[in-house]
């Protein structure tokens, strides 16, 4: 690569790994209360001196900020703090575990499950209720799962989940579950903590996944109550717990 090429192609990636740092940075002190919901940040110009960065970089960050609910911005008043709770959406919640002490990842893990649960049992309500006729998705996806599960790479078998719960998702022909369960169940893949604790024992989520098949191969008046499903799942999830807490 010549010099007079290598400064062009370098340029833009220091510059996105500057907006980067810096929307990090804010992200975080923003969700740990450093900057509270009312109040103002410092000027761009403060900012930049901070960050030791120039003012399109601080503005691209705080642009981001504004996109994902943390900041509003009015003209000539600079940008005021939201309250991220009511603001925000679930692309926060990785935010909101790092650099975060061991019980308050815990509970933020303990909601996000309890979460799940609950979508979980929509997504079953609504597949048992159905004449389910288009399983072979979810059987191929399944048999993926399985597949993965045997090859000890713990980011294979939680994309391979994903997968599942697509097909499952798609089963259920509900938009409302779809839009509502993929983000959670994305977020739990982002946080490589929580994610290791759920698959470390994925032989486990392949018999779940096995006895969910037979059930849908069942006429509907034989299927299993989705309540009884989503006791297992908080079993699961209590171990799931037990781990991250050890």
């Amino acid at each position: 690569m010549s010099k007079l090429v290598q400064p062009i192609i370098l340029a833009p990636m220091l510059e996105t790994r500057a907006v980067d740092d810096v929307a990090d940075v804010l992200r975080d002190e923003i969700t740990s209360g450093r900057f509270a919901a009312g109040s103002r940040l410092p000027p761009e110009r403060q900012l930049a001196a901070r960050f030791e960065v120039n003012r399109g970089t601080v503005r691209a960050a705080l642009s981001r900020l504004a996109a994902e609910g943390l900041l509003s911005v009015r003209q000539g008043s600079g940008y005021q703090v939201r309250d991220y709770r009511r603001s925000g959406t679930l692309d926060l919640l990785p935010a909101l575990v790092v650099g975060r002490s061991k019980a308050e990842r815990l509970e933020v893990a303990r909601d996000l499950l309890a979460v799940r649960r609950q979508l979980a049992t929509l997504v079953l309500e609504r597949l048992f209720a159905l004449e389910v006729d288009a399983t072979a998705p979810i059987e191929d996806a399944v048999e993926a799962f399985v597949v993965a599960a045997g090859s000890g790479d713990v980011a294979r078998v939680a994309a391979a989940d994903l997968d599942v719960l697509a097909a499952l998702l798609a089963a259920t022909r509900s938009p409302v579950l779809q839009l509502c369960a993929s983000p959670v169940a994305n977020v739990l893949a982002e946080l490589p903590e929580l994610r290791d604790a759920i698959y470390a024992e994925p032989a486990t989520n392949v018999v779940a996944y096995r006895a969910l098949l037979a059930a849908l191969a069942a006429p509907p008046s034989e299927r299993p109550p989705a309540a009884s499903i989503a006791n297992l799942l908080a079993a699961r999830d209590a171990s799931t717990l037990t781990r991250l807490a050890s």
